[in-house]
């Protein structure tokens, strides 16, 4: 059982991680106000989160960091909101009602008078993204693409078939990138999004992708390994793995790497700091100025207990926001805890000895064997003197 202890503890504990201390520049909402904030975009100097406890989209206010404000808010006709996406100042958010994804539409051309322009109803809705007037929607086995060239009646260009369900959708660059059920990767050539053409499909094994980041030749996809379902291993399985993307049409998996959490989702990059929301265990850094050797530089949850009273409340689509004033910024939503904003350079560290905790958990471990040890022994003794 000892034995047992120490492999789990050491198996779930920060033992080549740093925390990030004193990287806090500003939080939305105070206390006082019940919000459920799934997903962020960056427009301009404005945060555009999903907000489920509307339902609806919040517009919030980035000219001062350190102390964000609400602008407006729009609310939309379903029950759910959750992921967000923003082009050509039209915002979209998928939304559910009772098993029926769709997303709906509002335009954020004044962003203190959001306008609520209607729903593309397709009621599978897993996935989608949008470039200038583009959206690519991932609707169960199809990819869709539609022209909003005019919001008041968007017109279907293209859909293709994946003959599996898909996840989660992104285009980056002139191509889609899906990752089904099957854990299959899924490149599509979308540079005419009125011709959609498959490129490759990949197995990634054991790893479900929720989220995708391209740095020159390598896509980074954070997700999770599929195959831990049970309690305690589903909420420690999430991983980012590099993928070798220069030839799209044989990409080539050759890096991972454990992060915790229950996912990865929502990744940002910073020159050669990866970002990942990894739910429950707040923000983890990943250094990948080497892709094949990625490392763990640090993690960062100190917004739980200043902002959240200790909950463990899910850190979520990291993005990056320059400041004139605070330079490099990372803003994050956390569910029921609201909007953060932190410095996403320039890191302060809590000082620590390198493994000190596991090698303390063992001591202290082998201690309490040790005392056990002692006692069985002078029981025995006992029992021999009678």
């Amino acid at each position: 059982m000892s034995l047992l202890f120490i492999y789990t503890s050491i198996n779930y504990a920060h033992a080549e991680e740093r925390q990030i201390i004193n990287a806090n520049v500003g939080h939305y909402p105070s206390s006082t106000l019940s919000v459920q904030f799934q997903d962020v975009e960056i427009n301009g100097n404005y945060a555009f989160v999903s907000d489920s406890n509307l339902p609806g989209m919040r517009v919030i206010s980035l000219t001062d960091p350190s102390n964000p404000t609400l602008t407006a808010y729009k609310t939309v006709t379903k029950s759910g909101t959750y992921e967000i996406e923003i082009a050509n100042n039209i915002a979209y958010l998928r939304v559910m009602e009772s098993q029926d994804w769709d997303i709906e539409y509002i335009n954020i051309s004044t962003p203190s008078a959001p306008v609520y322009k209607g729903l593309l109803d397709l009621n599978s809705a897993r996935g989608f993204d949008a470039f200038e007037t583009t959206l690519f929607a991932l609707n169960d086995t199809d990819i869709i693409s539609f022209n909003f060239t005019d919001i008041t009646t968007p017109v279907e260009l293209d859909r293709l078939d994946l003959s599996g369900s898909g996840q989660f959708l992104t285009y980056i660059d002139n191509y889609t990138y899906t990752c089904t059920s099957d854990n299959d990767l899924i490149i599509v050539n979308a540079t005419n999004p009125s011709d959609l053409s498959l490129i490759s499909s990949t197995s990634l094994g054991n790893f479900s992708i929720e989220s995708f980041l391209i740095d020159g030749n390598t896509l980074y996809a954070s997700g999770f390994d599929s195959t831990k379902t049970t309690n305690p291993e589903n909420t420690h399985r999430a991983y980012i793995i590099a993928i070798d993307i220069s030839n799209k049409s044989d990409p080539t998996p050759f890096s991972e790497i454990f992060i915790d959490g229950i996912s990865g989702v929502g990744l940002a990059l910073l020159n050669k700091a990866l970002f990942v929301g990894a739910c429950a265990e707040g923000i983890k850094v990943v250094d990948v100025t080497t892709p094949s050797s990625l490392k763990l530089l640090g993690y960062y949850d100190d917004y739980q207990d200043i902002y959240c009273d200790g909950g463990a409340d899910y850190a979520l689509y990291p993005k990056l926001y320059v400041d004139g004033t605070y330079g490099n910024l990372l803003v994050f939503v956390s569910k029921g805890c609201g909007l953060n904003i932190i410095r996403a350079n320039r890191f302060e560290f809590e000082f620590s000895i390198p493994g000190f905790e596991i090698y303390s958990l063992i001591f202290s471990t082998l201690i309490g064997i040790s005392l056990i040890y002692l006692q069985l022994k002078k029981r025995i003794k006992s029992s021999e003197s009678i």
